[in-house]
């Protein structure tokens, strides 16, 4: 499915309309979007720490499929590995524990959350693309096509991290 960036909006509007009527946050005023407590509290998912390759160049992962298998690199002296259910975001250790990386964080989990709601808005489109893993490289290979999907979980993330009536408010 391909959405336009004005679809877009309206979703990301949608994610941080239900993110302000969370019981801890109604009535306040907000000054900054925690992709955090979207992802657990307003989405349901569940969100792990770990390290996801031996170079970190994966960022984070999702997939919509349940029961996949993923090799995490947390030991040094054993194979490690993540069951990931269709419902769980994982994140680089490294990248969440280094707080001059908050802001590359915040995107990577605001971008692997984008999947998370392309498939609950569109399960036919999304939930079985194909596509087993879903990634947020460091580096990600040139293309000479747009991959669209990746190209709409980046704009969800960065109309759920920017809401405009927080940038105006700013």
């Amino acid at each position: 499915k391909y959405l336009s960036r004005k679809d877009i909006e309206i979703i990301g509007q949608r994610v941080i309309k239900a993110y302000m009527q969370l019981p801890d946050l109604a009535g306040g005023t907000i000054y900054k979007i925690l992709p955090d407590k979207i992802i657990t509290d307003v989405l349901g998912l569940k969100l792990e720490y770990h390290h996801l390759s031996l170079d970190g160049n994966v960022l984070g992962l999702t997939t919509s499929f349940s029961d996949v298998q993923y090799k995490v690199f947390d030991y040094a002296d054993e194979e490690s590995y993540c069951y990931l259910d269709g419902n769980t975001i994982l994140i680089e250790r490294d990248l969440n524990d280094d707080i001059s990386q908050v802001g590359r964080c915040n995107f990577t989990k605001s971008h692997e959350a984008g999947h998370q709601i392309l498939k609950m808005l569109f399960p036919k489109e999304y939930g079985g693309n194909g596509q087993m893993l879903h990634f947020c490289l460091a580096k990600p290979p040139k293309q000479k096509a747009v991959n669209w999907v990746e190209w709409q979980a980046n704009a969800i993330a960065s109309v759920i991290l920017m809401p405009i009536d927080i940038v105006k408010q700013a």
